[in-house]
């Protein structure tokens, strides 16, 4: 008896020590550093009709931005490199052997107001953009030293931010002005967006984090809860409902991945299968001669990565957390004593919820999480938004995560939570339906580049309005 309270105590402490540093939140130091912030990373076959041999990567930083949270509302840093990481080489040793580096710059328009946008922006070109930010592309071939700086699209336009999404007045009819006008093809004929969406990413983070506080019937699920479509509504809430992201998404061909420029089919071959990953970076030097502007010196160096989801949040204990963001995926093998017996195993689902699990260590998730970088198999087929499972391979469809990349209505959290119960171990059967009852996105994501709903509207929101997670997306 003694034995389970002290392991329900450990659980306890480890739940209350990781609210702040989970889900958007990644670390202790990058809750101080939000721009850097990484979020989410996908890469999948693009599933948008006639696409279907390119590939799309997005990653989203800066979580939970609240709609209406002006007059300067969220940008991009200027002095943070986003960046895209392929390794497609060795075996997949989580070293990039293709790098797409996206880099911002704002200007501030002269204007006598106090405010970022104002009137009716008809235009991604509209005047009265006060705040207006452009950015470069630069493609590193790691292996040749070759890099390729891009600022304009395949017609001579700048490539800019979508401004946010004010409202009815401000902004009308949004994506067809603002949303999908901010996407470019460049002149290799990648398409590229950056701007703000609704966070795609979905989960009942609240009850989560109140101790094991889930909602009736979460976490162990029964059938038809399970096999349901959409959120077990009203009892559990998607946390994120209702709140924008900063999203940078590319679409590239597949054959600009791998390491002979092929379209793989065959999945025994060396070029089926790549690994991708986001970083952010900073120069390592930052002088404020106050009350100038900031200045910064020397190299960039990553202050934080993400390529599977829940690795950072579930797996790594909170005092190496910012230790990790730093760590490069290629030295991951160093965190495999967490990885291979991870404590959200023994001491939640074993110790709280007395559910049976393998024995460690955990070949399986060694094998998903070191390197830490999402694997994408190429010859998979896109399957149609319509078809797509959530629960991908779990539910049939391989072309989610883990084996097909990560797509934006993968159930990330479900998936995530009966790996760690066991389902990838070869002969173990006893892993129960676990899941957090969210079902799917608060808002119907796209079946087009780039994906990721538009953004929620500052006029007016479910967070504004009280909905309890059931987000909306307005001003279209």
């Amino acid at each position: 008896m003694r034995s389970n309270v002290n392991r329900l105590g450990a659980a306890v402490l480890l739940l209350g020590s990781c609210a702040f540093a989970a889900s958007h939140r990644n670390g202790p130091l990058l809750l101080e550093d939000q721009t850097a912030n990484l979020n989410d990373f996908y890469i999948f076959r693009s599933y948008e009709s006639g696409k279907s041999n390119n590939v799309v990567m997005s990653m989203s930083v800066q979580g939970f931005q609240n709609p209406d949270n002006g007059p300067s509302y969220y940008k991009f840093s200027d002095s943070v490199l986003y960046r895209f990481n392929i390794n497609n080489q060795r075996g997949l040793d989580g070293r990039p052997d293709l790098i797409v580096d996206v880099q911002f710059t704002t200007q501030l328009r002269p204007n006598p107001t106090f405010v970022s946008y104002f009137g009716t922006i008809k235009g991604i070109d509209d005047p009265g953009i006060f705040l207006y930010q452009t950015y470069t592309v630069i493609i590193r071939n790691v292996n040749t030293g070759q890099a390729t700086y891009i600022t304009t699209d395949a017609n001579g336009h700048p490539l800019s931010v979508a401004p946010p999404n004010l409202g009815p007045k401000s902004t009308p009819g949004y994506e067809a002005t603002l949303g999908q006008p901010s996407v470019f093809t460049l002149k290799n004929g990648w398409r590229i967006f950056a701007g703000p969406r609704d966070d795609a990413f979905y989960f009942d983070s609240g009850a989560t984090f109140d101790t094991l506080n889930f909602r009736t019937p979460a976490p162990v699920l029964t059938s038809g809860v399970d096999g349901g479509t959409g959120n077990t509504y009203p009892n559990a809430v998607d946390g994120f409902a209702g709140y924008n992201i900063s999203l940078i998404a590319i679409e590239v061909p597949i054959s600009a991945l791998t390491s002979d420029g092929s379209v793989p089919t065959d999945p025994k071959s060396s070029t089926a299968k790549i690994g991708a990953w986001a970083s952010t970076l900073r120069q390592l030097v930052t002088v404020r001669p106050s009350p100038s502007d900031p200045v910064y010196f020397g190299q960039f160096v990553q202050v934080d990565r993400v390529g599977n989801p829940l690795t950072v949040e579930a797996l790594i204990p909170l005092p190496m957390k910012d230790y990790w963001n730093r760590s490069e995926p290629a030295n991951d093998a160093q965190f495999a004593q967490y990885i291979g017996a991870p404590f959200f195993v023994s001491g939640i689902l074993n110790g709280v919820y007395g559910l049976t699990v393998p024995p460690t260590p955990r070949s399986d998730l060694l094998g998903v999480y070191v390197p830490d970088i999402t694997r994408i198999d190429l010859t998979i087929p896109p399957t149609p938004l319509a078809k797509q499972s959530r629960l991908g391979p779990l539910g049939g469809d391989n072309a989610g995560w883990p084996f097909g990349g990560r797509r934006p209505n993968d159930d990330v959290v479900d998936i995530g939570l009966r790996a760690l119960a066991g389902v990838l171990v070869p002969g173990f059967s006893n892993v129960p339906a676990l899941g957090d009852g969210v079902n799917e996105n608060d808002v119907p994501t796209l079946d087009h580049f780039p994906f990721h709903a538009p953004p929620h509207a500052g006029y007016l929101h479910s967070q504004e309005n009280g909905t309890n997670g059931k987000g909306m997306v307005t001003g279209q």
